[in-house]
Order: structure tokens, then C-alpha cells, then sequence
């Protein structure tokens, strides 16, 4: 037996007396270290690309081993201090790289010395290997010391789907934690992640010619500008949000320039995120108009953009939008001018159907005494033969009315509607028969309507 040989041996000896199950990470990481002793003298004094591609092959095993069971340790952390966290996650770090490293140097002396069944074996191996280490990394604690490692880990990969693997790993999780900052309006610590994310992507779409795998990275690259123009956009919001509380907490004399500035600030964020984040275009457009209402006193351009607001959350899949307070201060503001708006339509009416009733005092008259003197008969002939129906086709016979009396009730009701329908106001509207017409039928509805009262009485 060769010396390299013999020296393996001994190491597997320790090496599989580490894997016992029940042991504390401590007494395995104590037989392991003894076994990577062996190896590493195995490793110095071995004479072929045989023997150098199985002890470098011993090493990679016996490091993942370390990994994990130092990972093991790490889920103490409530017990360990900072700093203790700190070498542990280094010490993960190194034999992560020290396992991968080695292995894929065990592949390439072995390649051409070592039969296929062997190959075969230790490329499924370091498959497995790769997935077990990137479980170990992305466990750490501190982000910055597990983006790192993922980094180094990169390094030291030589298959080009596995490194593209992990680089689009690393793209995720910068992208997760971007979200992560922004939801604690760490603005700086979420910009700082988007902009990391583009060397793991460019690195990924280097390495790879998978076209499924370049789909995915298309993907998170535009994700990645959505998420840019969502959080420049909450920065800028947030900025100028403090600005304007500045500004309304003293409003005895506001800075008008500071007020303008604001505004600016809120248009910038809506733009940023136009047709990217509705949420975020919608709360900057209505500071946008709160500014416009209650600052600079412009009704017309703060309703414009209060519009603007409701089309974009009804557009935005996040319904929980209308419970925001900005929503809701946006909607009783729309409100508000509506009311306003239709009270003074109202007055307006009022004011023109009173002269109306001056100019047609007469014929007013005559419907008053056609229903009190003549009752339903009469009025009908009346108003069907005075102002006839200009809604065509008209519904009620007027020769019907012979015979009034002895028609049942139910007929009589019947009819009565039809003549209803005639002049019904919403059929006869005033912008297609005007004003003047529309007037009319308002007050011949209301004799109609209270002969209907007395016909239903008479049941």
C-alpha cells in the first residue's frame, strides 16, 4: 500500500467515526479536523494524478462535513455572542469553499486516471454537495457576511450552470432584501441592494446559454427596474412628505419657493414609477393635488389629479389601497366640490325654473284647472292636445279616455301609465327638447303622479 494511500485510510477511519449519529458538533469537528490532517499529508505525498484526484476528493467530503456541522453550531445563536456568530460564519465560509474547491480539482486529475462509475459518482456528488453548501451560507445571519461567501463560492465553482445557479441565488436574495429595507423605509440600504443586483445577473447571462436560464435573468433584470423606480419613488415621497409637514406646521406665512420644491419632489416620484407601481404613482399624485388644493389654491389642477388618483388604485390589484388615509382624504375632497358643485346647480335650477313658472303663469294655470275642474279626462285631453308628447313613439291612446268611468281600475291605472311614460322627465331630457319642455313635463308629471295616487286609493 502506497504511503498516500495508507495515510487515506487512516483519515477515513476518523472521517467515519465523525458521522456517528448522536455526536455534538464539537466532537465531530474534532474527528474531521483529524481526518483533513491525514488527507492533507495524504495530499503531499502523493505521487499520481490517481492518488491526488482521491485525496482531494477526501477533502472536499470531509470539509462539507465541517460546514455543516459548524452550520450546527450557528443555530445556537441565541446563546452565542456576536462575535462568536462572526467566526463561525467565517469558518463556514472557508470550508464551504475549501469542499467545492477541492472536489472539482479531484474531478480534473481524475478525468482520464479514474473509471467512469468513479466520475459518474463524484459529479453527482458535488450536485448534492453544492446544494447542502448553499443551505449553510444562506443560513448566516449577517447578510452582508452571507452575500460574500456566495460571492467567494462563485469563485470556485467551474460548472457554468451551477455558478449560474448561484448567481442567480444571490441576485433573489439582494432582491429580497431590497424589499426587506424598503418596507423599514431603509431607502439607502434598498438602492445599495437593486444596484448589487447586476453583476450577479450579467455574470449569470455570461456563464450560461440556456435559454431558459436566460429568460429568468431577462426577468429579474426587469424586476430589478421596477424595484429601482418603486423605492426612488418611496425615497422621494418620503422626503418630500417630511417637507411638507414642515411647511403645514407653520402656515402663518408658508415659504412658497419650499411649497413649489415639494411639489416637484412628488412629481419626480410619480414619474418615476409611471406604469410601474401604481401604488406609489397614486400617493404621489395626491400630494401632488393636496398641495394644489390647500397650498397653492388651484380647485381645477387638485381635481385633476384627485381623478387621476381613483383611476390608478381602481387600476392597481391592491385593493387594500382604499383604506389608505391619503385615499380616503382624496375621495372626501372630491366630495366635497361635488356637493358644492351640486348645490349651486341646484340654486341655478331653482333660479331659471322660477322664471319659467312667470313666463308660463298662464298655461300653468290651465293645467291646475283642467285637473281640478274636469279631473283625469280633461286634464288628458288637455295635455294631449295642448302639448302633445315630442317623445315618440307616444304610448297612450287619447281616445281611450271615453269611457273613463266605466273602465276597471286596473285599466284605468294602466293607462294612467302609459301617459306617465309620455312625459316622464328622463325621457323628455333638456338637452334634446330643452329647458323650457322639460320644465313642463316636470309639473305635468306630478298632476299624473297624484292621479295614480287616487286611482291605487280607490283599491
Amino acid at each position: 500500500m502506497s504511503d498516500c494511500r495508507g495515510l487515506r485510510v487512516e483519515g477515513n477511519k476518523l472521517y467515519y467515526k465523525g458521522l456517528e449519529p448522536g455526536l455534538c458538533p464539537l466532537i465531530i469537528k474534532e474527528r474531521l479536523k483529524g481526518a483533513l490532517k491525514y488527507y492533507h499529508k495524504a495530499k503531499s505525498v502523493a505521487i499520481n494524478n490517481d492518488d491526488l484526484s482521491s485525496t482531494m476528493k477526501n477533502i472536499g467530503k470531509a470539509s462539507l462535513q465541517m460546514a455543516k456541522a459548524t452550520s450546527k453550531e450557528l443555530s445556537r445563536t441565541s446563546k452565542l455572542t456576536d462575535a462568536e456568530i462572526m467566526k463561525l460564519e467565517v469558518e463556514v465560509k472557508f470550508y464551504s469553499k475549501e469542499s467545492l474547491s477541492n472536489l472539482f480539482i479531484a474531478l480534473r486529475y481524475g478525468t482520464g486516471f479514474k473509471h467512469k462509475a468513479w466520475i459518474d459518482a463524484l459529479e453527482s456528488d458535488i450536485g448534492q454537495i453544492f446544494t447542502d453548501i448553499v443551505i449553510c451560507v444562506r443560513n448566516f445571519g449577517n447578510f452582508d457576511r452571507r452575500i460574500s461567501s456566495m460571492f467567494v463560492l462563485c469563485g470556485v465553482i467551474e460548472w457554468e450552470e451551477l455558478r449560474a445557479a448561484l448567481y442567480m441565488q444571490l441576485a433573489t436574495d439582494l432582491s429580497e432584501k431590497a424589499t426587506q429595507s424598503l418596507a423599514i423605509q431603509d431607502f439607502r440600504g434598498s438602492l445599495r441592494m437593486i444596484h448589487e443586483m447586476n453583476y450577479p445577473l450579467e455574470e449569470a447571462s455570461k456563464v450560461t446559454g440556456n435559454e431558459e436560464w436566460q429568460t429568468d435573468i431577462r426577468v429579474m433584470k426587469q424586476h430589478a427596474v421596477a424595484q429601482l423606480a418603486t423605492a426612488e419613488s418611496m425615497q422621494s415621497i418620503f422626503v418630500a412628505k417630511k417637507q411638507l409637514d414642515s411647511i403645514l406646521n407653520d402656515m402663518t406665512k408658508p415659504n412658497m419657493n419650499m411649497v413649489y420644491d415639494t411639489l416637484d419632489m412628488f412629481k419626480d416620484a410619480a414619474i418615476k414609477t409611471r406604469e410601474i407601481d401604481l401604488e406609489q404613482e397614486a400617493k404621489a399624485c395626491y400630494y401632488q393635488g393636496y398641495i394644489f388644493e390647500k397650498l397653492i389654491k388651484l380647485k381645477h389642477k387638485a381635481k385633476k389629479l384627485y381623478m387621476q388618483v381613483l383611476k390608478l388604485v381602481e387600476a392597481s390589484d391592491n385593493k387594500l389601497l382604499k383604506s389608505e388615509r391619503w385615499y380616503k382624504a382624496c375621495l372626501a375632497s372630491i366630495k366635497a366640490w361635488q356637493d358644492a358643485d351640486n348645490e349651486q346647480d341646484e340654486e341655478a335650477k331653482e333660479e331659471r325654473r322660477k322664471k319659467f313658472k312667470e313666463k308660463m303663469e298662464k298655461e300653468l294655470n290651465n293645467l291646475s284647472a283642467a285637473k281640478t275642474t274636469g279631473g283625469v279626462t280633461e286634464f288628458l285631453k288637455h295635455i294631449y292636445s295642448k302639448h302633445a308628447p315630442k317623445n315618440k313613439p307616444v304610448k297612450f291612446d287619447i281616445k281611450l279616455v271615453e269611457g273613463w268611468s266605466e273602465k276597471t281600475g286596473k285599466t284605468r291605472k294602466r293607462l294612467l301609465m302609459d301617459a306617465m311614460r309620455d312625459y316622464h322627465p328622463d325621457k323628455n331630457s333638456t338637452e334634446q327638447y330643452g329647458e323650457d319642455w322639460h320644465f313642463l313635463v316636470e309639473e305635468i308629471s306630478k298632476i299624473l303622479n297624484d292621479f295614480h295616487d287616487i286611482i291605487k286609493a280607490e283599491r
